[in-house]
C-alpha cells in the first residue's frame, strides 16, 4: 500500500503540484498560513495588485482607534461650536460617521498615491511650515515656542506627533495643490459670474393661507386606523437604571511633600510656562546625497560641503546668499536657509549633538544626517525673559501636589480596572475590597435623565451593547478630568406601544394635522395649475383672500429665512417672456404656500468694476475650479483603489 501511494505522487503531476505549492508559499509566506490574522479597521484601500492581479499592491487600513479618535475630535470641535444647542444624540448619526470616515478614505488615498509618486517632505519643509502658522506666533507675529508649546498641550499632542501629522499633510495635499494652482479664469468668466452673482428679480408672489373651513373632527374608528398605521410615533422609549461607583480626583488625600529638588527639576522642564526661553536661531546648507549613494559620491558631497563651510566662515561672508547659491533644501533654501528656533530634537540626535555644542555666529563642518551633509550657522542667541524659580515656587508646589494627586488617582483607578476584569459581571464585589460606595439611578432614557443620568457620556456608556444587553461593568466613563465612573446596567425597560386610550387626543391632533397639511397642499397645487392655465391672478387673490405683491429686485439672499423658500423659487423660474408667465410654488411652512412668478431679471451691474476687483474675482473663481480638480482628483482615486467599509465597526 505504501507503495501504491509513493508510485502516485511521483512524475510529471506530483511535480506541477508541488511546483505550485513553493510558488504560493514564495508570494504570500508559510506564516500566513500558520498564524490566524483578527482585522480591526473600520475601512481598507487597496490598489491594484501586481504579479498577474495576485500580490504586491499598495494598502492602507483606517484602524478603529483612527476613526475614534477622529470623530471625538470632530465631536468636540461641534460641542464646542454650538454649546448648550449641542445635541450629542443626534450627533452619533450614521451620516456623520460616514462623514468623518470618507475624511479618512481620502487622506489614505491621497497618501498611497503620494507614496506610488515617490513625494516626500523635508524636515525643513515641515518646521517652515510650522513656523508660518499664525496659531503659533506670538504679539510681534513671529513664531513663539512657548505659545507652540501650549498649543500642543491643549490638542493634546507631542512635538513630534504633530511633525508627523504636517509631513503627512504636505505630502497628502502636494499634487492637489499642484493641480489646483494651475487652474485659471478669464474676464469674460468673471464678467459672467458677476452678471449672474448680483443678478435681481422682480417677483410678483400671492399667499395661499390654509383653508378657513374647519375640518370635520375625526372618528374613533379615523383615530384608531391613524393609531394602528404609524405606531412607532406612539411608543415609550427605551429605559435603563444602572448602579455605579466614582472616582475624583479632587477628592483624594496625597500625603507627600513637594521636596526642592523636585520642584527646581519641574521648574526646567516647564520653564517656557513662565517666559520665554532662549532661543538658538539657525541656519543651514545642504549638500543632498542619495540614501544609497556610491562611495564617490559621498565623498564628493562631503568636499563640496567642506568647501561651503569655509566659503561661510571666510570674513564678511553672506552666509544666506550662500545658501540660496548651494543649498539643496527647497524648504529653506530662498529664506536663505533659515531654520528659526532650533530645539532639541528637532533635527535628530547628530545635529543637536554639534549644534548645542557651538557658539553664536559659529559655522559648523558638515554634519551627516540621511538626507546629506549639512553645514550649520548658529546666527543668533536670543536671551530669554523667563521668570526666576523663586517667583514661581508656590505654583510649581501646587502643580507638584495636583500630579500627586492625579497618580493616586491612576493608581486607584488602575486598581478598580484590574478588580473589574477579575469579574466583568459584577460592580459590587469590587467596590467593596476598595471601599468605594455603590450608587443607583432611577430608569432614563437614551435622550436624558436625573443626576448622573444627566451626563451624556454615562448615559452613552449604559445604552452599548456590552452593558444593556450582556450586562457587563463598563470601562472607565470619564465625566470631567480626573473624574470618572463605572456601571453596570441593573434593570432594561425596553420601548412599549403606548395604550391609545392614554394618547387619544394627541393621536387626533396628529391627525388632524396631517390632514391639514394634506389639505394646504392640495389647495396650492389647484391654485398652481389653474394660474398656469392663464386664469387671471387677482380673481385667484380674491378666492384665497389675500393680496398680489410685487417686490421688486430681490437678490439671491434672502433678508429673513422665513422668505427663503420664496427666493428660492423664484430664482429657480427661467426669465419671463413676453406673453407668458411661468408660476411655481414655495414651500412657507406645512400648510401655507406661496405662488411665485417672475416678472423681471435684471443682470449685475459691473459699473465701476475696477481692475483690483477683477484681479481678486479671477483669483478666487480658479481657487473654486481648482477645488473642483482637486476633488475630481480625489475621486479618480477612488476608481482606481478598491475599499472595503466594515459597518459593523461604525
Amino acid at each position: 500500500m505504501l507503495q501504491a501511494i509513493r508510485d502516485k505522487t511521483s512524475g510529471w503531476f506530483a511535480t506541477i503540484i508541488l511546483t505550485m505549492i513553493i510558488v504560493t508559499m514564495a508570494f504570500f509566506g508559510v506564516n500566513d498560513y500558520m498564524t490566524r490574522s483578527v482585522d480591526d479597521y473600520v475601512a481598507r484601500v487597496e490598489g491594484p495588485k501586481k504579479f498577474f492581479g495576485l500580490v504586491g499592491g499598495q494598502m492602507r487600513d483606517i484602524e478603529v482607534r483612527d476613526f475614534a479618535e477622529r470623530f471625538d475630535r470632530m465631536r468636540q470641535a461641534e460641542r464646542r461650536e454650538k454649546g448648550k444647542d449641542f445635541d450629542a444624540l443626534a450627533f452619533e448619526s450614521k451620516a456623520n460617521k460616514r462623514k468623518v470616515l470618507d475624511q479618512l478614505i481620502d487622506e489614505a488615498l491621497l497618501a498611497l498615491a503620494a507614496e506610488k509618486a515617490g513625494v516626500v517632505a523635508s524636515k525643513a519643509a515641515v518646521q517652515k511650515r510650522i513656523l508660518a502658522e499664525t496659531g503659533f506666533h506670538g504679539s510681534d507675529g513671529k513664531f513663539d515656542p512657548n505659545q507652540y508649546r501650549l498649543a500642543l498641550q491643549s490638542m493634546n499632542l507631542t512635538a513630534q506627533r504633530y511633525e508627523e501629522l504636517v509631513r503627512e499633510e504636505l505630502v497628502n495635499t502636494l499634487v492637489p495643490a499642484e493641480l489646483a494652482a494651475t487652474e485659471f479664469a478669464g474676464d469674460a468668466e468673471v464678467e459672467a459670474f458677476l452678471k449672474l452673482s448680483r443678478q435681481t428679480r422682480d417677483v410678483r408672489f400671492l399667499e395661499i393661507p390654509p383653508t378657513e373651513e374647519a375640518p370635520a373632527p375625526p372618528t374613533d374608528a379615523e383615530v384608531k386606523a391613524w393609531y394602528d398605521t404609524h405606531p412607532t410615533q406612539y411608543r415609550s422609549p427605551e429605559l435603563v437604571a444602572v448602579e455605579y461607583v466614582e472616582v475624583d480626583a479632587a477628592g483624594m488625600a496625597v500625603d507627600v511633600v513637594a521636596d526642592e529638588d523636585s520642584l527646581r527639576k519641574r521648574y526646567q522642564e516647564t520653564q517656557a510656562k513662565y517666559g520665554t526661553p532662549d532661543q538658538r536661531l539657525a541656519s543651514h546648507i545642504l549638500v543632498a546625497l542619495a540614501e544609497k549613494a556610491t562611495p564617490a559620491q559621498q565623498a564628493a558631497a562631503l568636499a563640496k560641503a567642506r568647501d561651503i563651510a569655509a566659503k561661510a566662515r571666510a570674513a564678511g561672508a553672506d552666509f544666506a546668499a550662500l545658501a540660496r547659491q548651494y543649498s539643496d533644501d527647497i524648504g529653506s533654501k530662498d529664506a536663505g536657509g533659515d531654520l528659526g528656533p532650533v530645539d532639541k530634537g528637532v533635527f535628530g540626535d547628530e545635529f543637536d549633538k554639534v549644534f548645542f555644542a557651538m557658539q553664536p555666529g559659529q559655522v559648523s563642518d558638515p554634519v551627516r544626517l540621511p538626507d546629506g551633509y549639512h553645514v550649520i550657522h548658529f546666527r543668533e542667541l536670543v536671551a530669554g525673559n523667563a521668570k526666576p524659580f523663586e517667583d514661581v515656587r508656590a505654583e510649581l508646589e501646587a502643580e507638584f501636589l495636583q500630579s500627586e494627586r492625579e497618580r493616586v488617582f491612576n493608581d486607584f483607578t488602575g486598581k478598580l480596572v484590574d478588580k473589574i476584569y477579575d469579574d466583568p459581571n459584577q460592580l459590587v464585589p469590587a467596590a467593596q475590597e476598595l471601599k468605594l460606595p455603590v450608587m443607583r439611578t432611577g430608569l432614563f432614557s437614551r435622550a436624558g435623565g436625573d443626576g448622573i443620568a444627566a451626563l451624556e457620556p454615562v448615559r452613552k456608556a449604559a445604552f452599548a451593547d456590552t452593558q444593556k444587553t450582556d450586562r457587563l461593568v463598563s470601562d472607565l466613563v470619564e465625566i470631567a478630568p480626573n473624574h470618572v465612573v463605572v456601571l453596570r446596567v441593573t434593570e432594561v425597560k425596553a420601548p412599549a406601544a403606548i395604550p391609545l386610550a392614554t394618547i387619544r387626543e394627541r393621536v387626533a391632533a396628529d391627525l388632524a394635522a396631517d390632514r391639514a397639511t394634506k389639505a394646504a397642499k392640495a389647495r396650492a397645487e389647484s391654485i398652481l395649475a389653474r394660474a398656469r392655465k392663464g386664469e387671471d391672478l387677482q380673481v385667484l387673490a380674491a378666492e384665497v383672500k389675500r393680496p398680489v405683491s410685487d417686490v421688486p429686485a430681490i437678490t439671491r439672499e434672502a433678508p429673513n429665512p422665513q422668505l427663503a423658500p420664496l427666493v428660492d423659487a423664484a430664482f429657480r423660474l427661467p426669465r419671463p417672456v413676453a406673453g407668458r408667465n411661468e408660476f411655481a410654488l414655495a414651500k412657507l411652512t406645512p400648510d401655507r404656500y406661496a405662488l411665485v412668478s417672475v416678472t423681471a431679471v435684471n443682470d449685475g451691474d459691473l459699473t465701476g468694476l475696477d481692475a483690483a476687483t477683477r484681479t481678486r474675482l479671477r483669483q478666487q473663481l480658479a481657487s473654486m475650479r481648482g477645488a473642483v480638480e482637486a476633488r475630481a482628483y480625489v475621486d479618480g482615486l477612488r476608481k482606481q483603489y478598491t475599499i472595503k467599509i466594515a459597518e459593523d465597526r461604525l
